[in-house]
Formats: structure tokens, sequence, C-alpha cells
């Protein structure tokens, strides 16, 4: 509902339809323009030759000469006109005559074709009267304008009358009185399902003025009354440089009433082809919802900040970041957004690492603990690939463990097997990933157990003699038994009682990566971000250095470092990789985290009406919170009873005609063709498939409205009782 991409309620086919209206539409204006523009040209200059010619109500003598050279001049004319009339866009855009900008191209437009009339016919004809031509240029400056003005009346009383026919006419209230406003008004004029009502104004004195005809009500402080007392639907906000403070308050006052809130941004006002678009926001009105699957929740706070770090001329890895990477080592302890790190930066820093991908933060995570050819990574079989691959980037082999037959008895989550887990450790393992699907965390203490029970296997890596090499071994030889390493992607803000005690995603397996892709909770567009837990005898500000190392070429200064006087020089310390975070990723992240605890609570909103519905209907479902553990509400997984694959496939291609997107997470790794060929099979790992077979996760995200989760529900409904039946 705010800043969605795409048209919501309308399907591909209506969309389409409505676009082929508007070119039809806009195409047929500019005709009945040119014709209008044909007729005024020739009369104008026909009756300027007339007058001239015209002595005591007698035409003088030789007039016919003269009028001889109007009539072999004037289609060329005509012509160069029209064709100077296109290039100044009088036909496209801001082709009526409105306001000051139409007139000084209508008046420029006269200019030069008066120009050419002179020139055209004195040159190649005859010279003219002087007097004829004064007259012409003055009579056609008139009658375009004339003509002009009068379509745009004509137009403007179709659409007031087209608007009263129209039941379903949406009262607009535009936010900014400027130059931007009065082109919205404009263009709505012609709008079938947008009437403006009133205009937002900053300026408290505006109170009782109208703007082109629509009264201003001056001052933001009354967005709230105008919004109830125009009975507003729908907010344009014509105004991009609007304060972000008052568009946020503009966004709440939409929000709780359920109203359209459409940003117009600068390339909107400085197009010519001003059109309200069938491709922009508007939600459904008595149509078909659109329910998109997980679009970014981005409002006004991280798009400033995003500016604000565009204009301090530092955009990749900064202060921005370096800010970021305490605050989630903050949250993560705390869980708490709200911690001023800067108080204690010492006690914050060096405790995680921002990078550009979850994927990469994996990585990096098994660099550091060295694990290379010849090592075994164990990864459930139930789990997206970066889970795996990274691994694999790092020259180990992978083994795949089967998940609990449907999963967790309590949550339902695709868990490993406890007990596969532990026959499938042997003396080349150094790590174990767990996956905390969907936001819901796993059993850590049962995994602790587990690995700590086959320390007996366990051979440390030696140290090779290289910096990085060393740094692994220590931590080899600390821990003393296979790593846990969690795949944390969509578990940021999650928590379980852990050993005793409520510990948060981030500081409960050895090693944690976490994912801040656009459709995660908590988003920098790509992003992710590394953290681990103290391990004794190895310094944080030195693990921190080699994931600096690591993702920046390993380059012993980062392009702050280098920016203070007198310290370009840096050394290259292993050729390493490039996969750091920049300050405009962190600042999104920054106003993201402000935010965090607030989208958390209302994914929670969502989860209860789903698993409402679920329950009514005996379908399986995620359980996001049970006794000692809370999600961080990341996915919805619904498991359909009795369906096949092939079912459970037309139950989501049912959902999507009726506008609900739908997905499935995941299809098993061992069914894909990267990890086939390297030998997995799907029918080795039975639970897996079972639980796949039949999944289908649900649209959950925090633009969603009350609105569109309850259609959700409702066309779930009706889908499994139409395929039940």
């Amino acid at each position: 509902m705010y800043l969605r991409a795409g048209r919501a309620g309308k399907g591909n086919t209506t969309v389409e339809k409505e676009k082929r209206n508007e070119i039809i539409r806009r195409w047929t204006q500019r005709l009945v323009l040119v014709l209008l523009d044909v007729c005024s040209i020739n009369l104008a200059y026909y009756f300027a030759l007339y007058i001239r010619m015209t002595n005591n109500h007698r035409l003088v003598a030789g007039a016919e000469v003269f009028f001889a050279t109007f009539y072999r001049f004037a289609p060329w004319y005509t012509l160069f006109c029209i064709a100077v009339f296109a290039f100044l866009k009088l036909y496209n855009g801001m082709w009526r005559y409105a306001g000051l900008s139409d007139l000084n191209r209508v008046l420029m437009a006269s200019l030069i074709t008066c120009l050419f009339h002179i020139v055209g016919t004195a040159f190649f004809i005859r010279l003219m009267p002087f007097t004829y031509y004064a007259l012409g240029a003055v009579f056609q400056l008139l009658l375009i304008c004339a003509s002009r003005f009068s379509y745009r009346l004509v137009t403007a009383e179709v659409s007031r009358i087209n608007k009263a026919r129209n039941a379903a006419t949406v009262n607009v209230m535009i936010v900014g009185a400027g130059e931007n406003g009065r082109r919205i008004i404009r263009y709505l004029e012609d709008d079938l399902v947008y009437r403006p009502v009133c205009v937002l104004d900053s300026k408290s004195e505006s109170y009782g003025v109208k703007l082109n005809g629509i009264p201003l009500v001056g001052g933001m402080d009354k967005a709230e009354e105008a919004v109830d007392g125009y009975a507003v639907k729908a907010v344009f906000v014509a105004d991009p440089l609007l304060q972000p403070e008052l568009r946020e308050k503009l966004q709440e006052v939409c929000r709780s009433r359920g109203i359209d809130l459409i940003n117009y941004g600068p390339q909107f006002y400085e197009s010519e082809n001003l059109t309200l678009s069938p491709e922009r926001p508007r939600k459904s009105h008595g149509d078909k919802h659109i329910i998109p699957f997980s679009p970014p929740d981005i409002t006004e706070r991280e798009i400033g900040e995003v500016v604000e770090a565009l204009r301090s001329g530092w955009i990749t890895t900064g202060p921005r970041t370096k800010l970021l990477e305490r605050r989630l080592a903050a949250y993560i302890e705390t869980g708490r957004a709200d911690v001023d790190t800067e108080q204690e930066s010492g006690r914050w820093s060096n405790r995680v690492v921002c990078l550009n991908s979850a994927t990469a933060s994996e990585e990096l995570n098994f660099r550091i603990l060295g694990i290379r050819e010849g090592d075994e990574v164990i990864v459930p079989a139930y789990t997206y690939t970066a889970s795996a691959s990274s691994a694999v980037h790092c020259g180990a082999t992978l083994k795949f463990v089967d998940i609990q037959k449907d999963g967790d008895p309590a949550t339902h989550l695709p868990e490993m097997d406890y007990d596969k887990l532990e026959a499938a450790i042997g003396p080349k393992t150094k790590a174990v990933v767990t996956v905390d699907l969907g936001g819901i965390v796993c059993d850590y203490d049962r995994v602790f157990e587990i690995v700590e029970r086959k320390r007996g296997l366990f051979t440390p890596l030696e140290s090779d003699g290289t910096p990085l090499g060393d740094l692994s071994s220590r931590i080899q030889k600390a821990l003393g038994r296979a790593a846990v390493v969690a795949d944390s992607a969509h578990a940021l803000g999650a928590s379980r009682v852990f050993r005793g005690k409520k510990t948060y995603c981030g500081a409960i397996a050895d090693f944690t990566d976490f994912s801040f892709h656009a459709v995660k909770n908590f988003t920098t567009a790509e992003g992710g971000a590394s953290t681990w837990k103290p391990i004794e005898g190895v310094d944080n500000a030195e693990i921190y250095k080699f994931y600096q190392l690591l993702s920046l070429h390993g380059q012993n200064k980062d392009a702050l470092a280098k920016s203070k006087g007198g310290s370009w020089e840096y050394d290259i310390i292993g050729p390493w990789y490039k996969c750091n975070m920049t300050d405009i990723m962190a600042a999104i992240g920054l106003r993201q985290l402000d935010r965090y605890p607030g989208l958390l609570e209302r994914r929670v909103e969502i989860l209860k009406k789903y698993c409402a519905v679920c329950d009514e209907l005996g379908i399986s479902h995620l359980v996001h919170h049970v006794e000692g553990m809370d999600s961080s509400n990341h996915l919805f997984l619904i498991r359909l009873p009795g369906f096949s694959a092939e079912q459970r496939n037309s139950f989501i291609e049912k959902l999507v005609a009726r506008g609900v997107s739908a997905n499935v997470h995941y299809k098993p790794l061992p069914m894909m063709t990267a990890y086939r060929s390297m030998g997995w099979d799907i029918a080795d790992f039975p639970n897996t498939y079972d639980y796949y077979h039949n999944l289908v996760t649900l649209p959950l995200h925090t633009l969603l409205s009350d609105e569109d989760v309850d259609y959700v529900c409702e066309t779930v409904k009706a889908v499994y009782r139409e395929m039940r039946a």
C-alpha cells in the first residue's frame, strides 16, 4: 500500500487494456488540437489580410495578388507551425493553455512562426504589408490561446459529468500547493477515478484560499482534519521535498484509515508527458486484490538517510557501516534497537561485520574457521543453496542430513533429525550448519550436546605459518570440536532459551550469518552480517581484522583509513575477496533498525490471523512462538494434508489467479542439478521430500494491511475448500 511496486487491484489484462485506451485517448486529443491549430493559423492570417486589404468596405487595388500569395504560402506555413508546436511540446505534457508556463510556450511559438512567415513570403514569393504580419501574429496568438482554453473548459466539464456519474470516484487530497500541485490538479481533470477535493499546504495563512478552484487547507497539522472533513480516500504527495517527519505523519494518518498514499518523485514532475499511468500504484476499488509476496518496507526515514549518505561524500564502507555494526552487536546482545552504542563504542566494536550478502558472510565464517579441502561440513537437506554452497566454495565436502518426520513436534520447523546428525559426524567434520528457517530458532542445546559428545573424533587444524592459518588453528584448538555455524539469514531478532538463559540469534552458535536481502524482515537492499561468540584465547579485534581483510582484497587499510592525511600506503596480506558493505546500504539498515521492533510486532499480528485460519481448516503450519522460543516471524509455511506435489502447484496457481502471490520454501537441495551432480539423491531423504511436496508459503510482510490479510485468509479458505470438495 505504501511505496508498493506495480499497480494493486488490476490484472495484467486490465492493465494492458487501460494502457491501450490511454494511448488512444492521448492521440485523439492531440489530433483534435492539431486540427484546431490548422484552423486557427489560417483564419488568423486570412482575417489579417482581409482587414488590411479592405478600405472603406472596398478591396484595395491589387489585393488579388496578395491573396494569391497567401494561398500559395499557407500550406507550407501550416506545416511549419505544427512542427514548431510539436517541438515546443504544445501537444504533449503541458499541451493545455492553463498557466504562465503554457502561455510562454505559445508566445514563443507565435514569435518563431511569425518570423518564418515574414522570411518565407519575402524571399520566396513577395513581401506582404507589415500590418498583415503584425495583425496575423496577434490573431494567431489569440486564436491558439482561445482554442486551448476552450478545449480545456470542455474537457473539464466532460470529466466533471463523468465523475458525477461514476460511483467509484475517489476523493483526493493533494499535499503541496506549489507548481507541482497545480500540475497534478490539471492532470486529474481527465481522470475518471480520482477527484481532487482539497490541497494541504504548509502555510497556515493559506486557509480559505483556492488553488485552481480547489480549497487550500493551511498547515500540515490539519492533515487529519482535512482527510476526515473531505472524506479523502487517497493522498497524492505533490512536494518531493516534503520534510521526512511530515511525510511520516501523513503515512501514519493514511495507514490508520486504510487510505492510499502515492508519492510522485521528481522524475514525474520533470516529465513533459504527465499522465496518471495505469502502472502507478492504485489500490483496488472493487476489483481483485493484488498481494505481492514480499516487497521491502521502505519509508522516508530510510530514503532520507540514504540521501544524507550520498550528500556526505562518503558512500562506500565508512562511518555508517561501522555504526550499523555496533548497533547490531547491541541488538543481538540485548534485543533492544535503542541502545546508545556511542556511549560505550568499545564494548560494541569488533563483534559484528557487515558484508554484501549472507552468502559472503557464511563463506567468510568458514574461512575464518579454516574450513578447506578435505574437511566435511554437515548441512540439512532442507534449506536454500547458500547454506551449502559457501562450504563448497571453501573446498569442503558436503554431508546432507535428513530432517525430522513432519518437522519439530512443537514448531513444525523442518529441523535436522538430530540422531542422524550425530551419526553423520566423523573425524573430518569441521562444522555443522544449522538453519533457523523462517525465523524459528533450532534446538541449539541439542546440537551443542551432540558436537560436545563427538569431541574425541575432532582433530584441529595445524597452523600453516600464515597469519590467517594461525588464527584458524587457534580457533579450532580453542573449540576442540566441530563448530556450530548458524545460517540465521531469516532470524535477526529471534531468541531461544539456551543453556537456561534467553539468548538472541547471533549469540548462540559459534558463528552466525544474517541476511539483509530485500525480501528479509530487515533489509539493506542487499547485504548481510557475520558475528561470533567470544573464543577463549582469541581476541575479537583480531577476528574482526581478518573479516575486513578477507572482504576487501586482503588490503590492510580500507578507504576510510586511507583517507586520513598521509595514510595512503597499504599492503595486500592475501589475494582475497571483495564483499564489503557500503555506507549507502548501511544507511538503509540504520533506519530499518530504528523501526525493527515495531515491524516484528506487526508480523505477529498477521501471524495470528493466518494461524487461526489454518487451525480452522486443519492445515499444518509453522508455530513461531512456543515456550522458550520466539521467532522473527519471517516466513509462514503451511502443508496441505493429502495433497500431491501437482495438487500443491495447482493450489498456488489458483491463489495467484485470485491475486495472492505464494511461494515454496524450499525445493530440497538433493533435487537440484548442482547437488545431484555431486551424487546426492532425494530418495535418500524421505522426510525432506515428504515435507516439501505439499508445502506452500503465504505472503507475510509489513506492507500488508488488515484488509489484505483478511483477503489472503478468505482466498486460502476458498481455494482449499474448492480443491477438497
